[in-house]
């Protein structure tokens, strides 16, 4: 997909899943056909056709041929990973994704609270990077948190640059993180 025809593929799915919002639409109940979708929404019905096949691709509708198209059941995750595939492109620099990571891991580093446990799993792990970051971010008690940094890092992990941190930043990451939890 080229320019200004990707911009409005993303587009029209984002207006047919705002559709499917404002009408408080439900697993399993039926959208608008695609010549109401054309009407409603101002586009062309091929355009609709298109955004439905990619809706039903990515598992959020599914079209019943002759019976429509209807909401699929959506496990809450799985819209992470499918907002990720938007939000991440072809023009996404790798660059922007390391900085991503390393700042949700500096601010799991201030939500995670450093109990001593949590200080023995980061120093057993801090010689692999993947390990230590993973430690760290699953000390986390929000789900929705550690889904982004996941996602985020699967995004890191395609880029095939290596390690995020040194181990000397690592060692560095945790001292700070130990000496944030001990009373002066």
């Amino acid at each position: 997909m080229h320019g200004k025809h990707a911009s409005s593929f993303h587009e029209n799915i984002s207006k047919i899943r705002t559709l499917i919002v404002q009408a408080a639409l439900e697993p399993g109940d039926r959208l608008p056909s695609e010549r109401e979708l054309a009407e409603t929404l101002s586009i062309s019905r091929a355009s609709v056709r298109e955004a439905l096949r990619a809706l039903s691709f990515l598992g959020i509708v599914e079209t019943k041929h002759g019976g429509g198209t209807f909401l699929c059941e959506q496990d809450r995750h799985r819209y992470i990973e499918i907002l990720s595939e938007f939000i991440v492109t072809k023009q996404t620099k790798a660059s922007d994704i390391v900085d991503m990571l390393r700042l949700l891991e500096r601010l799991a580093l201030t939500e995670v609270e450093p109990t001593p446990e949590r200080i023995a799993l980061l120093e057993s792990s801090v010689k692999t990077d993947r390990d230590f970051r993973q430690n760290l971010i699953f000390g986390l008690k929000n789900e929705l948190f550690i889904r982004i940094w996941s996602e985020v890092n699967r995004f890191y992990d395609g880029t095939d640059t290596g390690d995020l941190y040194t181990e000397d930043e690592r060692r560095r990451l945790l001292e700070m993180w130990r000496g944030a939890g001990m009373p002066e």
